[in-house]
């Protein structure tokens, strides 16, 4: 067995992808029964070849999956190899790459998706994409999605059949995202925030989708009492210049200050455990981002909004919580709730950390894509 593992985006394209990365090539390689019987491709190999993956590893091309051009180098490539089945990453229900890889002796196509891959149709839309898709040879014979609410759009928005969907959440390093075992004076090293604060944790994007304003807006309502002068929020993810709009609602509040945008940032893992409570605010579509995951493995209680794939990623009142999306007044109810209440917070912590090691390690999410892939490449 030879598998080909292909990524629509550009080498080193980023943190989120480099994970994927791994994983990917950890399963692809359990399934074959060597790292020699994997390869890689991905749009192009302009940034250098991947560092997520090991130095030695050779078996990577370019292939564009909407440049027609690059197949014909592909097609040879797939042929010279013995490539027979092929885990693409967000390959549409209609997508010519995949009848270039069946004419070139790929058995079976499986389609990870990250993100949604369609919205909501009517019976009457839904009922003609399902017979659209029936008759198309142009598809995936298999789609894997991070959440139920994903597959739920797959199904009931692009008509893709529920027997060729698997749900498969992600996972994490729980070596690396743990407790912390001693509170540590990072915090107050990296962003001069006081040893005794109660930092409120966010890593993530800057788009409006994304929630960061209402985090804000919690922010500026807390920071109005006195007694909350305590909590501190912090942050990551801004590239230069996206926290500039934030600052300005910042001003004249008493929250300025208290609000730290660190950037992107590779010592998550250190700064996570000291922080108190992980929140993910975001007003429109979310999948199931692993941030919450990183923050529940590292003892954060996690406040979501009430969208979609976010409420996945919560037990709710057991390792978490949940608010309306877009609604600074419930955030900051929530953030008071679990600040407030020591015992609370402490059961939740303990719960976080006790459901991600139950199912949400990269163990559990290689052996799920293991099983899902063997199914699949052996005809079910």
């Amino acid at each position: 067995m030879k598998i080909l593992v292909m990524f629509h985006t550009p080498s080193n394209a980023g943190y989120a992808m480099a994970a994927l990365e791994k994983i990917f090539l950890k399963t692809a390689s359990k399934l074959t029964g060597s790292q020699e019987k994997v390869f890689f491709s991905f749009s192009d190999l302009d940034a250098g070849p991947p560092k997520s993956l090991p130095g030695d590893f050779k078996n990577v091309i370019a292939l564009n999956y909407k440049d027609i051009g690059t197949f014909d180098s592909a097609s040879c490539y797939i042929k010279e190899k013995g490539i027979e089945y092929a885990f693409c990453f967000d390959v549409q229900p209609n997508a010519k790459v995949c009848t270039m890889l069946r004419k070139n002796g790929i058995k079976n196509i499986v389609s990870y998706w990250g993100s949604t891959i369609s919205s909501k149709n009517g019976p009457v839309k839904l009922a003609l994409k399902k017979l659209l898709l029936a008759f198309n040879k142009n598809k995936p014979d298999h789609f894997i999605f991070e959440s139920e609410a994903m597959r739920d759009l797959a199904v009931n928005g692009r008509g893709i059949s529920m027997k060729q969907t698997s749900v498969i959440p992600t996972g994490i390093d729980t070596s690396l995202f743990k407790p912390a075992k001693n509170k540590s004076d990072y915090l107050t090293t990296e962003f001069k925030i006081p040893s005794d604060a109660k930092v409120v944790f966010y890593s993530g994007h800057m788009e409006e989708r994304k929630g960061v304003r209402t985090i804000i807006e919690s922010a500026i309502e807390l920071l109005q009492s006195p007694e909350n002068n305590h909590i501190h929020f912090l942050i990551c993810g801004n590239r230069p210049g996206e926290e500039e709009k934030f600052i300005a609602m910042l001003q004249k509040s008493n929250a300025l200050g208290h609000v730290h945008f660190a950037g992107y940032r590779n010592d998550l893992p250190t700064i996570m455990p000291q922080c108190h409570i992980g929140v993910v605010a975001s007003t429109g579509w979310d999948s199931f981002p692993m941030s919450t995951l990183e923050m529940a493995g590292c003892g954060l209680p996690i406040i979501v909004s009430r969208l979609q794939g976010l409420i996945e990623t919560v037990d709710d009142h057991v390792t978490g919580l949940t608010f309306t999306p877009g609604s600074a007044k419930e955030l900051t109810n929530c953030i008071l709730l679990l600040l407030n209440d020591e015992q609370r917070y402490n059961k939740m912590s303990v719960s976080a950390v006790a459901r991600i090691k139950g199912k949400y390690t990269t163990e559990h999410q290689i052996a799920n894509l293991e099983g899902c892939l063997a199914s699949v490449f052996s005809g079910y």
